[in-house]
Parts: structure tokens; C-alpha cells; sequence
């Protein structure tokens, strides 16, 4: 029982920290991908125009991925003063090249560390002094000595061998992988889930594995999409004027790549959303690999089609996907909804 809420407790510090990086990845990655659509390959050799500037704050803002995750998995677990000695220890984590997982392995080290260390009893007149000083510099110094000489370099092996394995993923692996980061992104539709796997998809976009990034983010927008096409072809038959209305927000929602449109469906009937939304966005997302289609941005979705590939390709697997779900969710529907008026026809 104490281990179950010891791994609870721990998916709902892993969710803090991601929660936290996401507005960074965001900005520094689409600062990143206008750099390159607009600037072409030669932005990464140079800052002599708005081009070149504009990939040195996105490629600065994604090598911060590390400490940002990092100090807010620390702060999760120990609050404020977990965070500093998770900063210093996640920026050595980044220049050693351990990856978000260097930075998620910091925070927790960094996070329990401080916990207990705030529960070490001292004199009150010192307490500040612990606070300001104790703490932050015995954490630094612990954490920070069992990266170096303990856990980095594995870590970093780890790191360099995913990441080697993102950029060569071909044929099943690559179909496999879309499908399974597709089911995760539409799962819980921005939840513990959808989080991490937006935060993998994120960490292969910064080291060139753009056959998951490009599955992780065209699985934003097909949720929304699936339930606006859903309610067009069921109409008022299959749902509500309310729900009408929420699939023309859904659109719009799924378009500009937000998947929590979908969430006013899943609330209302989840056993037959849920399911209909993971089968769409893991069947689109695998057919765009199994096209072998990237997209070399962090634009989701429809935002993404002019920068793909192979533009065509890619509508037409995207179009998959939220066909799959809308048959699907609306099939699952009339089926229920038949079989429960005939049992009240024969009541």
C-alpha cells in the first residue's frame, strides 16, 4: 500500500514538473521552428540576421529543459527550497548531456533530499539559517557530487542510446511507437498521461527524433477534430444542442492545437469518448508513420501540414484519424443506445 501511494505520489511530481516545462518548450520550440521555416538550414550556424537570433533564444530556451524539469519536480516534493539546489544541479545535468531524464532523476534526488532535511530539528533562532543556507548548499553538494560522479555518466549513455534510437526508428518500430504516443496523448486528454508523453515527443524534437515528435504532436489536434466531424454525422440524434455547440469550439480547439476541446464530450459519455478518441489518434498517428511523413516544427497538427514532408500524406493521415474516431464514437453510440431501448421495449 505504501509503495502504491509512494508511485502515486511521485506521477503527481513528475506531472508538476512537466506542467511547469511546458510553456517553456512551447515558446522556445515554435521560436525554433519560425527560425528554420523562415530562415532555412544555415540558422543554426549563425546569428547575422532576425533568423539566426531567433534559433539562438529558441535553442537556448530547449536547453533548459533539464534544470526547469529538474527544480520543479524538487518543488513538487520539498517546496521553495527545493528549487535552488535543483536549478544548480539540473544546468550540470544539461551540460553533461543527460536529457530530461538527467533532469527528472535531479529532481527527485534534489526533491527528498531537502524533505528530510527540513525535518532535522535545530534551534529556532537558526532556523533561517537552514533555510538560506544549509539546505540549499548540502543538497547542491550531495546531488550534485552523486551526478557527477555516480549516476551522469549511465544516465548519459541511457540518453545517447534513446536518442540514437529515435533517429533511426523505421517500419514497425517507428508505427508502433506513433501508435502507442497517439494513445497516450489522447488518453486523459492533457492529464498525467498526455503529459508525459508530450514531454518524450518534446525531448526526441530537441535531439532530431522528429518520427516522435511528429506523432506526439500531430496527436494534439485529431481528439477535437474526431468529436466536431462526430457530431456533424450524428446530429441531433446522437447528441444534444449543448454538444453541437461544443463540437464547433472543438474545431476550432483542434485546429489551433488544444486536445482539452474533447473534454466536454469525455465528461458526458466517457465509455464510449475515451475508447473512440485513443483508437482515432493511435490509428492516425501510425498510418502517418507507417507513410514515413515528419514535420521538422512543434506545431501540432493542422498547424503543422504546409511544414511537413509530404504535405498530402499528411492531411490524408490526419483525415484518417479523426474519420476512425468519429465512425467509431457515433457507431458506439447508436449501438448502446439501440440495445437500451429494446430492453426497454421488452421491459
Amino acid at each position: 500500500m505504501n509503495l502504491k501511494k509512494f508511485g502515486k505520489e511521485l506521477a503527481n511530481h513528475f506531472q508538476t514538473g512537466v506542467s511547469y516545462m511546458i510553456p517553456l518548450v512551447t515558446a522556445a520550440g515554435l521560436l525554433t521552428s519560425i527560425a528554420v521555416i523562415f530562415g532555412g538550414q544555415n540558422v543554426w550556424n549563425e546569428t547575422s540576421d532576425i533568423w539566426g537570433n531567433l534559433r539562438l533564444l529558441g535553442q537556448t530556451g530547449l536547453g533548459f529543459i533539464p534544470p526547469i524539469i529538474a527544480a520543479y519536480i524538487s518543488f513538487s516534493i520539498a517546496d521553495r527550497p527545493g528549487l535552488a539546489p535543483a536549478f544548480i544541479v539540473g544546468l550540470v545535468a544539461a551540460q553533461m548531456g543527460t536529457g530530461f531524464l538527467g533532469g527528472m532523476l535531479v529532481g527527485i534526488l534534489v526533491g527528498y533530499l531537502v524533505q528530510w532535511l527540513k525535518k532535522i530539528p535545530m534551534p529556532a533562532n537558526l532556523m533561517s539559517v537552514k533555510s538560506l543556507i544549509i539546505i540549499p548548499f548540502l543538497a547542491t553538494l550531495i546531488v550534485g557530487l552523486i551526478l557527477i560522479y555516480i549516476v551522469g555518466d549511465p544516465i548519459k549513455a541511457m540518453t545517447v542510446g534513446l536518442t540514437a534510437w529515435l533517429k533511426g526508428m523505421s517500419g514497425g518500430n517507428a508505427v508502433l511507437v506513433a501508435a502507442i504516443l497517439g494513445a497516450m496523448m489522447a488518453v486523459d486528454m492533457g492529464g498525467p498521461i498526455n503529459k508525459i508523453a508530450y514531454a518524450f515527443g518534446m525531448a526526441a524534437f530537441t535531439s532530431g527524433g522528429y518520427q516522435a515528435s511528429t506523432a506526439m504532436l500531430m496527436a494534439i489536434g485529431i481528439p477535437p477534430l474526431g468529436m466536431f466531424v462526430a457530431t456533424l454525422l450524428g446530429g441531433k440524434r446522437l447528441y444534444s444542442s449543448a454538444e453541437i455547440e461544443s463540437g464547433r469550439s472543438a474545431l476550432v480547439m483542434g485546429i489551433v492545437g488544444i486536445t482539452e476541446g474533447t473534454i466536454p464530450f469525455a465528461v458526458a459519455d466517457p465509455v464510449r469518448v475515451i475508447p473512440s478518441i485513443i483508437v482515432g489518434t493511435s490509428v492516425g498517428c501510425a498510418v502517418n508513420a507507417f507513410f514515413g511523413t515528419v514535420q521538422k516544427t512543434a506545431l501540432s497538427t493542422v498547424m503543422a501540414i504546409p511544414f511537413s514532408s509530404n504535405a498530402i500524406l499528411y492531411t490524408i493521415a490526419i483525415l484518417i484519424g479523426v474519420l476512425v474516431e468519429a465512425l467509431l464514437v457515433n457507431f458506439l453510440k447508436r449501438f448502446t443506445r439501440h440495445d437500451a431501448n429494446a430492453e426497454g421495449e421488452e421491459g
